[in-house]
């Protein structure tokens, strides 16, 4: 059906195989480079969600694997293929028979905190030639920074739609910003902002994944460029009001997945290891005493999107 609508010859394209498909073996000239035994069998791929998905466990259980990385996106399991057009949800069939995986897109996430400091804080341009020497020394400043700032942000809410809004309210031509400024505003205020804006996306995300898999998550795994930061962790904790498991090396959780599901190929992982849970370096419980406020900034978050739609779409016709 789909090469008959797009009109390609399929003489042209590889077969097509199943995800658990054996390829061969590896040659022995590429073993011998990589320092592989020989005879290590190469199987079909799986893409980077299902590979973070199985990385995460998130296959199973009451749990979501969260990732902040370019983007934000949120990984759990049902057990029949399903769609959300209204909220931009969708489910893709995993590598495991009879598990389909949760995929909910949340638009830009770590993307907006790489653009808050590299455009707005070290910048080089007429103001100031204040660059940092490399992406370490700006994490260690966000992170020295962030130790001044409160929970609330002073009131500053970020709206992460930098580059236009996914699930659960898809919509390319919103943008987003810091709202609520007053001369009181620091950049820690800012920065701890952009943490918050990025975690209230997730939130927002929440309600209509629970609906989709019929079932309240337990906690997030959270994984990502972002999960290198137990600051953030915690801000998603109290954001979500959920316990977030901190990844650790949390760049490497799709890799591990990967490496996972082989091992489960080849019957060197149960179903039941496989399923064990993921390592995590941190628990990060909420802070219930942040809750109301918390609640209180998350209905003006959602207002700000709705209220500010048609200035975006005038602003970007």
């Amino acid at each position: 059906g789909l090469l008959r609508a797009s009109g390609i010859d399929g003489a042209k394209l590889p077969e097509l195989l199943p995800v658990d498909a054996e390829l061969g073996e590896v040659l022995p000239a590429v073993a011998a480079e990589l320092g592989l035994s020989s005879g290590v069998v190469v199987t079909a791929p799986v893409n980077d969600t299902c590979a973070a998905g199985i990385g995460c466990a998130a296959f199973t259980g009451d749990h979501a694997g969260v990732s902040i990385g370019t983007t934000s996106v949120m990984i759990t399991h049902v057990g029949k293929q399903r769609t959300d057009i209204r909220n931009a949800i969708v489910s893709m069939p995993s590598p495991l028979p009879g598990v389909f995986l949760v995929m909910a897109e949340n638009g830009i996430g770590g993307r907006a905190l790489e653009h808050f400091l590299e455009k707005l804080v070290f910048a080089r341009d007429g103001f100031v030639d204040s660059e940092a020497s490399d992406d370490h020394d700006k994490f260690a400043a966000l992170h020295r920074a962030l130790a001044e700032s409160r929970p609330g942000a002073g009131g500053v809410l970020f709206l992460p739609w930098l580059s236009g809004s996914l699930a659960p309210a898809e919509d390319g031509r919103v943008r987003g910003g810091f709202l609520n400024m007053s001369l009181d505003t620091r950049r820690a205020d800012l920065a701890q902002a952009v943490l918050e804006g990025v975690a209230f996306n997730f939130r927002w995300l929440r309600e209509p994944v629970e609906g989709f898999v019929g079932r309240r998550l337990s906690h997030l795994y959270f994984f990502g460029g972002g999960a290198k930061s137990d600051h953030w962790a915690q801000v998603l904790a109290d954001v979500m009001q959920l316990p977030v498991h901190q990844a650790g090396d949390p760049d490497y959780v799709a890799c591990r997945g990967l490496a996972r599901l082989a091992f489960h190929r080849r019957g060197l992982l149960s179903r039941d290891e496989l399923a064990a849970p993921a390592p995590a370096v941190a628990i990060h419980e909420p802070r219930r005493e942040l809750a109301e406020g918390y609640d209180r900034a998350f209905v003006q978050f959602r207002r700000a999107f709705f209220a500010n739609r048609r200035i975006f779409h005038a602003l970007n016709d």
